[in-house]
């Protein structure tokens, strides 16, 4: 009886726990010796194992001391939060097979934390087999740690939010020195955070940024020093500390012989550092820069050998999942979904034909990629080696093979850093119930280092951290640093890389030893060469002899095809500006007038607006207008004459459309009824969009209530763009918002645009929002239910009247089909979405922003304000880019706050604007778009049946186990 009992017991007490079933597909780990006869390689080349666990365990970076000890940087807790999440998950016994996409909350995060932690440790060979045999911990109370670098006195490591520096000062290979020399990094999601440190040619040492910077502190700074969202660049010794061109948005980073720095992002192999350096570009603070990371590679395919995690197969097999992330997401391999951890090969040990090769790892696909490098004028490009047209350098067949970083070693071999696990992706992009079932910290237990060499060349002992470079370039380059006695010489130099590195390192003393500055100006004789023309724009803006305007000027009009020579030089002229322009305008030299505008500008905002008068004369009249408006602008009476040329050319029908714009601009220096009634004839739906648009600009430049009142009675009459330009203008003064809402003007506003109002600073712009909110019924919350919406969706979709409200409604800030504006995020990839999860997003905008497009308020000195999507940040600049593709740039030096904000520039307000059975078609437009003519459905679309009972046409059925 007791027996029966207690089995009673046992079943009951199982039934309770309703355990997840575990799946027998999962693959399991391998030795290293067994997953060693898994790898692919390249004919003629080896692979050994060099460390394997328990020695380590999710390695992330290493380098080599000068006595040849191997550190290694491990990263540990990783895909934590959701293994605790679906932990607590399984106890219900159900498994969670939503379609969705959901992180943990702040609790399991908090606790995930406690886990997530890195350690420092230092690896090494007893027996001298090339092979390490014993793990020494450095340090194992750091957070994370995602990269190392060696020097002389010490080893520095990145474990955000802190850079710290260890060394090992009486040899017993146990650090004794522990400082952390910089803090105040931001910490994000454990996928990523500051990142591989490594040595520029410059003696700097570069890293990744992560997260996106911080307010950075240390003992050794002056003081605090803000790093944005780009990498950055330190002293060794904490002294210093500062952005760098380019953003790595991944991890890894690795320079070339000449000092090109490469970044990466998942989906593509190779993106690069644009060759402005970030402390040439902050010396002009009045004009914006470039985007400053570049892409190198225009290809997306992979060919590994491994099969994909059965996670994988099966959402892409789910035609549920397919619609939700789209095809190219929801594809198993194929394509770099995890691009990380590149290297550019540069040592002798490898044969001729690798120098310079770029090689990346995909851990998802457990390969190493291997392509060639290029130069393109001053820019580079990369493309797939001819060697692996269709196949890879290095694959394995091993699902557990999970290469994340790479790193040439003093013995010139490439070192392939191993985290070894089941999963390597973040939990978050897994179907919530698979992370149930498979194990996402499977492996945080493993780790290897393997090393890959020329078949005859076999592990042996390691007794310093450099290795023998197959080109004297890069230490030429290094040498210049430092040394004045070598930079004449190198400026003659026949290597590229060397003059340019020679004009870097010789700038700083042009103005204390007048041969260098003559052998930089004697290059304008004879130099070809993109790179070296390009810096030496750059570096003529350190002297201050005349003579560097003269060659800055020549350098302009003889070359500006060179890329981004306009940006070069436009860093360079700075307090120089009124000169450079006073000589352009005698000489009438032919120089871009947008460049000229901005070096106008330049003189104006650093005391030198005077010298715009000389333009007076200039023969362009619409060059002509600008900078005499930008002469107005800065408080120089030229009022008469410009209204005069302003008028002549507003109502002169002979005038171009460049010489009206630049008219419009000027009449916004005029009085308000001047502006009144010179703008009045092109707020019209006749006229020009741009026209219009310009004239919306330049009516609010005074914030005079008279021209805002003519903008409001517009409003009602103008299309979607206009009435958006209309409406963000007059949003961006405190005066002209109390006008349009105390106006009566029905507005439709956006969520981002009803937040910016019910938060304004002013108690009165306040409560204007709120009687509004009550009276014309703008909604500071969702509706709760939009059921005729989703009925609407059974309907068969008028995909020519869907094409039609497209063009009307979302083209403004959406690009589909090759037509639209790219405000936010491009609908193409979107098209096999299901229709209620496109419909969700469209009604409630702010419930999911796509990553990128997030939304930020910049507030201004003197009370203007701007809101929109961080499309590119610089040195000197960041750009706002607002609804039908408006772009504010605001210069560093004009903002006074910039605020993230997690609501959509989308208006909140669809269900207002367009008819269920409107909005419906435009859905159906979306997931058909060329498609032949035909409807392409799945069985459990809403449409489905309807479609079937049509009775048109003929259809075909395609099965999918």
């Amino acid at each position: 009886m007791r027996l029966i009992t207690a089995l009673f017991f046992l079943i009951a007490l199982r039934i309770g726990s309703a355990q997840i079933p575990t799946p027998d597909d999962a693959p399991l780990p391998l030795s290293p010796e067994e997953s060693k006869k898994h790898f692919k390689l390249t004919d003629g080349f080896r692979i050994d194992l060099i460390a394997s666990e328990p020695l380590i365990r999710d390695p992330s970076c290493i380098a080599w001391d000068s006595k040849g000890r191997l550190f290694v940087t491990e990263i540990h807790g990783y895909n934590l939060e959701g293994h605790l999440d679906v932990t607590e998950l399984n106890k219900t016994g159900k498994l969670d097979t939503s379609i969705r996409r959901i992180r943990v909350g702040p609790k399991l995060k908090a606790e995930a934390q406690k886990g997530q932690t890195g350690s420092l440790k230092l690896l090494r060979d007893l027996d001298g087999d090339g092979k390490m045999d014993e793990s020494i911990i450095w340090a194992d109370d750091i957070p994370a740690a995602y990269g190392v670098i060696t020097l002389e006195e010490g080893v520095i490591i990145t474990a955000a939010p802190h850079i710290i520096f260890f060394a090992d000062t009486n040899g017993d290979n146990r650090p004794d020195v522990r400082k952390t020399i910089f803090t105040g990094f931001t910490i994000g999601e454990m996928e990523r955070a500051i990142n591989n440190p490594v040595m520029g040619p410059d003696g700097w040492i570069y890293a990744g940024q992560g997260w996106g910077g911080g307010d950075i502190t240390g003992p050794n700074l002056k003081g605090m020093v803000k790093i944005g969202r780009t990498d950055f660049r330190f002293k060794a010794d904490g002294s210093a500390i500062e952005p760098a061109s380019g953003s790595n948005h991944t991890f890894g980073m690795a320079f070339d012989d000449v000092g090109n720095r490469f970044l990466i992002t998942t989906s593509r192999p190779a993106l690069y550092a644009v060759p402005l350096p970030y402390h040439y570009l902050k010396r002009n603070p009045h004009v914006g820069t470039p985007n400053l990371t570049a892409t190198a590679s225009d290809y997306h395919n992979t060919y590994p050998t491994s099969v994909p995690h059965p996670w994988r197969r099966k959402r892409g097999a789910d035609p549920r999942w397919v619609k939700f992330y789209g095809a190219g997401e929801a594809k198993p391999n194929g394509n770099f979904t995890s691009a990380c951890g590149q290297q550019i090969y540069r040592a002798k040990l490898f044969p001729e034909s690798f120098h310079g090769n770029y090689f990346c790892c995909d851990p998802q696909q457990s390969m190493v990629h291997r392509a060639q490098v290029e130069r393109a004028g001053a820019g580079l490009v990369v493309k797939r080696h001819p060697d692996h047209r269709n196949s890879e350098f290095l694959t394995s067949t091993d699902g557990w093979f999970r290469p994340n970083n790479l790193r040439v070693g003093p013995d010139g071999a490439l070192y392939v850093i191993d985290m070894y696990r089941e999963i390597i992706e973040d939990y978050s992009a897994i179907p919530r119930y698979m992370q149930q079932q498979y194990g996402l910290l499977n492996g945080n237990d493993r780790g290897r280092i393997w090393r890959v060499a020329p078949e005859k060349s076999e592990p042996a002992p390691i007794k310093t951290n450099r290795y023998e470079p197959a080109s004297p370039v890069s230490d030429q380059i290094k040498s210049l640093y430092g040394s004045g006695s070598k930079l004449l010489k190198a400026m003659k130099d026949p290597h590229y890389g060397v003059r340019v590195h020679a004009l870097r390192a010789a700038d700083q003393k042009f103005n204390t030893n007048p041969e260098l500055l003559n052998a930089a100006l004697d290059l304008l004789k004879n130099e070809s060469d993109p790179n070296v023309l390009l810096q030496l724009a750059l570096s003529l803006g350190e002297s201050d002899d005349p003579r560097a305007v003269i060659a800055l000027v020549q350098l302009m009009t003889s070359h500006s095809d060179v890329r981004w020579m306009n940006n070069a030089v436009l860093s360079s002229v700075g307090d120089k500006a009124g000169s450079f322009f006073e000589l352009v305008i005698k000489n009438q030299s032919k120089i871009d007038t947008s460049i000229l505008e901005q070096v106008a500008q330049t003189a104006a905002r650093s005391g030198a607006a005077k010298s715009l008068l000389t333009a007076v004369d200039h023969p362009d009249p619409a060059l002509r207008l600008r900078i005499l408006s930008l002469a107005a602008k800065n408080g120089i009476d030229v009022e008469d004459s410009l209204r005069s040329i302003a008028d002549e050319s507003i109502s002169d029908s002979d005038s171009s459309d460049e010489q009206r714009l630049a008219a419009l601009q000027l009449i916004s220096y005029a009085s308000a009824n001047v502006v009144k009634s010179s703008v009045q004839n092109f707020l019209s739906p006749t006229q020009n969009p741009d026209f219009q648009a310009q004239a919306i600009r330049v009516s609010l430049a005074q914030s005079n209530a008279v021209v805002a009142e003519q903008l409001i009675k517009y409003l009602p009459r103008s299309t979607p763009r206009i009435a958006t330009l209309i409406t963000e203008a007059l949003l961006a003064h405190s005066e002209t918002i109390k006008q349009l809402l105390s106006s009566g003007t029905k507005v439709q506003f956006s969520s981002l645009q009803m937040y910016r109002l019910v938060n304004h600073e002013e108690p009165e712009i306040r409560k204007l929002t709120q009687s509004l909110s009550l009276r014309s019924g703008n909604k500071l919350k969702q509706k709760d239910s939009h059921k005729n919406y989703y009925a609407a969706l059974n309907k068969v979709p008028d995909l020519q009247r869907g094409s039609a409200l497209f063009k009307v409604h979302c083209a403004n800030c959406h690009q589909f089909g090759g037509q639209g504006i790219a405000v936010g995020p491009p609908l193409d990839g979107e098209s096999g979405r299901p229709a209620e999860s496109l419909l969700a997003d469209v009604l409630n905008p702010s419930a999911q922003i796509t990553a990128g497009y997030s939304t930020y308020i910049g507030k201004l000195k003197g009370g203007i304000s701007h809101t929109g999507v961080l499309s590119s940040e610089s040195a000197t600049s960041l750009t706002l880019m607002q609804a039908a593709g408006a772009k504010t740039q605001i210069l560093r030096s004009d903002l006074l706050t910039l605020s993230p904000i997690e609501l959509s520039l989308m208006p909140s307000t669809f269900s207002e604007i367009m008819k269920p059975d409107e909005l419906a078609d435009v859905i159906g437009y979306l997931r058909n778009y060329k498609r032949n003519g035909s409807l392409v459905l799945f069985d459990d679309d809403p449409g489905f049946p309807g479609v079937l009972n049509a009775g048109k046409g003929n259809a075909s059925i395609e099965w999918k186990n």
